[in-house]
Formats: structure tokens, sequence, C-alpha cells
């Protein structure tokens, strides 16, 4: 029997970048946002989001580092030429013993959430919806046989994923306000070929 190679063809990435920005504009401006409770607070437990959903704007330094990050992963890693714009972007408070509840982000094609500061119970799951149904316990997890990926972000790191990935926001165990600014992305212009092409035009 001779192996040869392994092709992952339904892994749905996560990229991770760290931003070099200054985090104390951001945690600051944070602080002094007003938050409502999330969407739907039946499911999400002292978590807050803020009230403006172009929190982006007004922190240039932060959305050009995301920006330069965005188009590494489209040129870089997908491999394709293609015009983007962030049409959302918001801040998020976990208070100690906050949660979300496990969702993905709707009408978007790639999301991100970037983190000002981290703490060891800053932690954020993401969910395989497509593995093999037939499941057994594994003696080691990798990607293929994980159903779940748990990231500990650091400070000043931006986590990109596409946006049908399902994830939440886990159980704040510290006893510190858990802030993270999150965002999604469209393609901007032509995009696509033949019966598939569309024009996204904001």
């Amino acid at each position: 029997m001779n192996y040869l190679k392994a092709i992952p063809i339904l892994h749905n990435g996560i990229f991770i970048y760290d931003l070099n920005i200054n985090n104390s504009d951001i945690i600051n401006y944070l602080n002094i946002n007003f938050f409502d409770v999330t969407h739907n607070p039946n499911e999400s437990k002292h978590s807050y989001i803020t009230k403006s959903k172009s929190v982006l704007n007004d922190l240039p330094n932060l959305k050009n580092e995301i920006l330069k990050a965005i188009n590494h992963l489209i040129n870089d890693t997908l491999k394709t030429k293609t015009d983007f714009s962030i049409h959302n972007s918001w801040g998020t408070q976990t208070l100690p013993n906050g949660f979300s509840s496990s969702h993905t982000h709707s009408n978007s094609w790639i999301s991100g959430v970037y983190y000002p500061s981290s703490n060891e119970n800053f932690n954020i799951k993401f969910y395989n919806d497509h593995l093999n149904q037939f499941y057994s316990m594994p003696s080691e997890y990798n990607i293929y046989n994980s159903k779940e990926w748990l990231i500990t972000p650091k400070k000043n790191q931006l986590i990109l994923f596409f946006s049908n990935l399902r994830h939440k926001i886990l159980f704040n165990k510290s006893n510190e306000k858990r802030y993270s600014i999150a965002f999604n992305v469209l393609p901007n212009g032509t995009f696509g070929a033949g019966d598939s092409k569309v024009n996204f035009k904001y």
C-alpha cells in the first residue's frame, strides 16, 4: 500500500492576521459607545452590539489594516482579482458570564472579527457542519475529524472566515469585558462568470 495524499475539498478556512495598530484608541472608542442587546436576547446573554453598524468608518487606521488583510486573502490566498467593500461593521461587548448563540452571517461573502485586547477566556468556536455523518471518537483531532475548532485570539489579531461558517462567542469566564469589532464583506462590481455573473453596486 502506498499512501499518496489527502485533498481536503470540503475544508472551510479560518485565516488569522496580526495587525499593526494602536489598540488603546479602539478600546476607548468602544468604552464610550452605546451598546444594544443583540438581535435575539433569548439566545445571547450579556452580549451587546453597538447601535452604529459602521464603526470602522470612525476608526480609519484600523479599517486600513483590515482592508490590507482582506485584500491579501482575496488576491493571494483565493487567487481572485475581485474588488470588495465592507458593507457593515459593529462593536461587540460581552460581559463576564456572557456569551452568544451559534450563528452564521447572512447576505455576506467574507466576515471578520478583530480583537483589541486578549484574555485566555475570550474564546470563539467555529463549527464544521459538513463533517461525514459517520463519527467515532478520534485518538487525535485534525481538520478531517473535528466537528468544531476553538480559537483564543491574541491582542490585535484579526480572524477572517467565509460568512457561512457557523460560530459563537463562548462564555466569558473572566472578570473583564470582552470587546471585538465584527464586519461583513461583499464583492463590489462585476463578480462571477457565465450565468452566475452578477454586479454588486453600493
